[in-house]
């Protein structure tokens, strides 16, 4: 286990190895979803809960976790600028994990929010490398109109995706974005299919493998890739060590593809979890 020493040995500081992150396409062994993994060290326990997202068993295994450990902290996948109040009121939200973020606020116990803005991940993979631009462009105008039409089931044109994408992320330091005429020629370059008003809400419908990480696939494969290893999963991991060294008995709730990329991290950190059976 990494750990420093404050003082004479008394407070014990958990330290990540960032370099055991895995992408997800890199990790060929993996945990199931849901998974449970107990880590037990120093008097203190970190139950990661890895789920499947919005299904019913991953609810019931949160409820097993308040019910069979005493939580004293929840950590979990929910973007760091939510606001706790709609995060309270929102009740009828098929999302598990704003489900474990509601329990913790229940229960008094302090809940981190612990999954980076779509801001942070704009700016975070434009740090590494500025020929990130073209690419965060054609990926958040997607996920605007992707997600418009999941709320709405209306189409969204590209002229609104392009406005809101250049209101939300650009500033005057950065390279003008692309017009909506060289946004479509690049996607026809990249992907072999020309998009209109007509289809660009459903592109993550009609091909749902792009919808994924993947170093191996298509451009969108390779920046949800990459926004997971630059800004998503180091943010994180940054949250479940801060809160590991902070409470005794912390319940961490991410999807299970964060298990399977952050678990070597955990296991050097905390050694080998148990893995306990969901149906008990």
């Amino acid at each position: 286990m990494q750990q420093n020493q404050k003082g004479k040995g008394i407070d014990m500081k958990y330290v990540p190895d960032m370099n055991l992150l895995r992408a997800y396409s890199d990790v060929k062994e993996r945990l199931p979803a849901p998974t449970l993994a107990v880590f037990e060290f120093d008097n203190k326990k970190l139950i990661y809960c890895g789920t499947k997202h919005s299904a019913d068993v991953s609810f019931q295994l949160i409820d097993k976790c308040f019910n069979d450990y005493d939580i004293d902290c929840v950590v979990t996948e929910v973007h760091r600028n939510a606001e706790p109040v709609k995060i309270q009121t929102h009740t009828r939200s098929r999302n598990e994990l704003t489900y474990s973020a509601r329990l913790g606020y229940k229960r008094d116990i302090p809940v981190i929010l612990a999954d980076s803005s779509k801001y942070d991940w704009f700016t975070d993979l434009l740090k590494v490398d500025s020929n990130y631009l073209k690419p965060l462009q054609v990926f958040f105008m997607l996920d605007d109109a992707y997600t418009y039409k999941q709320h709405f089931k209306e189409n969204y044109s590209i002229e609104r995706a392009l406005k809101n994408t250049i209101h939300k992320y650009w500033d005057d330091t950065l390279p003008p974005p692309m017009t909506r005429e060289e946004f479509q020629e690049y996607f026809l370059e990249q992907f072999g299919i020309e998009i209109t008003d007509d289809n660009i809400s459903d592109i993550y419908i009609t091909h749902p493998e792009w919808h994924c990480p993947d170093n191996n696939g298509s451009l969108l494969n390779k920046m949800w890739s990459d926004i997971g290893m630059i800004s998503r999963d180091p943010y994180m991991v940054k949250c479940i060590f801060d809160a590991v060294n902070s409470h005794d008995c912390v319940l961490a709730t991410f999807g299970a593809g964060h298990l399977n990329k952050q678990i070597r991290i955990l296991e050097q950190a905390f050694g080998k979890p148990t893995f306990v059976d969901i149906k008990a």
